[in-house]
């Protein structure tokens, strides 16, 4: 089964389940598709119940197909399938991402104009990139934040509709905008990369954005751990050869 297939086939079971839920359960799981995982304690809380009726709930939802439990927390099943949320990308592959972002700051030079997609990839070389004169133009609220107090980095952000899951800006405004812009360099990452079919996304709002930072780069660089590799996902981002260079650990 595909990762296409997989994600119509959870998004039929949360119609078929829809009207058996109470608000309190269609609150849960929208909850957690929007943020991806979420603790039991910080659900608890939101909800107004005990962590015991929490799990109970949680118990309910899991044994209808609607979310995953594990180690005190509620994970998306749609989250797993077509984009993980950000805070669970970034811990993993630390070591990697962070060999690969050394890497990718010894490309950059004072001037340039770079772009830097959501990608947990690129939020490690915003913190490893040096206080130099640069324009960094981003959708990530992560990588905004972390470029906020380098005075000689001109940091321009991408609107739309904000995801609280991806920590970044996407839809149709977002993406537009990008067309706007003109970078001598775009990092960025992905869900899979094989080099005989290309580099591959999981999800639409997350591809549709990264295709117009393609358009709009000199150059573009990918930021590929080895866990990428070999991997395809549900949609082509660009051909292997649409790439300036390919940097992983």
């Amino acid at each position: 089964m595909t990762d296409c297939d997989r994600f119509i086939v959870v998004c039929i079971e949360r119609f078929k389940v829809n009207k058996e839920l109470n608000n309190r359960l269609r609150g849960i799981v929208n909850r957690v598709d929007h943020s991806g995982s979420v603790s039991v304690k910080d659900l608890a809380v939101q909800f107004d119940v005990s962590v015991e009726t929490m799990r109970r709930d949680l118990r309910v939802l899991e044994e209808k197909g609607l979310l995953r439990r594990q180690h005190g927390s509620a994970l998306s099943l749609v989250g797993d399938e077509v984009g993980l949320a950000f805070g669970q990308r970034a811990d993993e592959q630390a070591s990697e991402k962070n060999a690969i972002a050394q890497k990718a700051t010894s490309l950059v030079r004072a001037g340039d104009a770079i772009m830097l997609d959501a990608s947990s990839s690129s939020w490690y070389l915003a913190k490893v990139l040096p206080d130099m004169k640069l324009t960094v133009i981003t959708n990530s609220m992560r990588v905004a934040f972390e470029l906020v107090s380098r005075r000689k980095i001109k940091t321009l952000t991408i609107g739309g509709e904000y995801s609280e899951k991806y920590g970044a800006f996407l839809g149709p405004l977002a993406t537009s905008q990008v067309g706007n812009f003109c970078a001598d360099i775009l990092f960025f990452s992905c869900t899979g990369f094989q080099e005989e079919s290309g580099v591959w996304e999981s999800n639409e709002a997350n591809a549709a954005i990264k295709q117009s930072m393609l358009r709009s780069a000199e150059r573009s660089v990918l930021l590929c751990d080895s866990s990428k590799v070999g991997k395809s996902g549900l949609i082509r981002l660009c051909k292997t050869d649409d790439l300036s260079r390919v940097i992983s650990e």
